[in-house]
């Protein structure tokens, strides 16, 4: 198996985790900020707008710090790969 097709297979599993990660806690962030569960369907006439608006503050905020936090930690993980590979090189060319 090639080592890009490997690689992303590899990002996209940790990103499907990252997201149920990230739904948990912002399910269980609104249980215990609101005293109630997060609507189902805020969308739904029944939910009122009160609730489907804080899920949707609470359940965007979590979902943008994790894509925040998983591009750093990518970016980084990458340059230290990249590093790693020049100072192996470095060593092969002296």
């Amino acid at each position: 198996m090639k080592r890009n097709l490997l690689l992303s297979m590899v990002g996209y599993g940790a990103v499907l985790g990252a997201s149920l990660l990230t739904r948990h806690a912002a399910r269980e962030a609104y249980r215990k900020t609101a005293g109630a569960a997060p609507p189902e369907h805020p969308g739904r006439r029944d939910t009122r707008w009160r609730e489907a608006l804080a899920w949707g503050v609470a359940s965007g905020a979590l979902v943008g710090v994790a894509r925040v936090v998983g591009q750093r930690l990518g970016d980084e993980a990458e340059r230290r790969r990249r590093s790693r590979v020049r100072r192996a090189l470095a060593r092969r060319d002296d």
